[in-house]
């Protein structure tokens, strides 16, 4: 499983706050056009695309939401089981 977090239109300077602020060590791809975003139809900040073994979106969440709730855990379980 692999997270990737995309910033659109966001400076690197303030990204790299961002990150040592929250103690990110994942890695923040910049999205300097918007070209990512209109792609995948992100409008509102956070989105969240789920993408399976296959490179398919199997989910999307466009809001925020609670990645420590029962339902995100049973949900991020499944797509890992996810047969290859």
């Amino acid at each position: 499983m692999a997270l990737l977090k995309v910033a659109t239109k966001e400076k690197e300077q303030d990204l790299k706050k961002y990150k040592n602020e929250f103690n990110i060590s994942s890695p923040i791809l910049i999205d300097d056009n918007a070209s990512a975003a209109n792609a995948y139809g992100v409008w509102n900040r956070p989105a969240t695309f789920f993408i399976n073994r296959e490179g398919r979106i199997v989910g999307r969440v466009l809001k925020e939401i609670d990645w420590t709730s029962n339902n995100m855990k049973n949900l991020i379980q499944y797509l890992l089981k996810e047969k290859k």
